[in-house]
């Protein structure tokens, strides 16, 4: 499956509506977002929610702006993804070796 919680989906009427949707626990799509009449705004609310890394016209990534601290720069909508919380490793159990013992002659 994939990784995004959020996606666009058409209304297939004349004109289009575009409505962002977002996947539940019980793995159905519901809307969240629209209909909207335009697809670049339900893309960018989508990205938005996604935490999508913001873009600039070359396409190459842009940077945050650390004189501004509430806004985030640096992804769409201004706000950073959470983190996912790191598993933690679980010990695993030393063995201890057997000495070996040495025969005098």
């Amino acid at each position: 499956m994939s990784d995004k919680k959020y996606v666009i989906s058409e209304t297939g009427e004349f004109p289009p509506q575009y409505k962002v949707l977002c996947l539940g626990d019980d793995e159905i799509y519901r809307p969240v977002f629209g209909p909207d009449p335009d697809l670049s705004d339900a893309q960018r609310k989508c990205d938005e929610m996604n935490g999508e890394r913001a873009r600039d016209d070359d396409g190459h990534f842009v940077a945050d702006d650390l004189s501004t601290p509430d806004v985030n720069e640096a992804y769409v909508g201004g706000k950073a993804p959470r983190k996912k919380a790191a598993k933690k490793k679980v010990a695993k159990k030393k063995v201890a070796k057997k000495k070996a013992s040495k025969k005098r002659k």
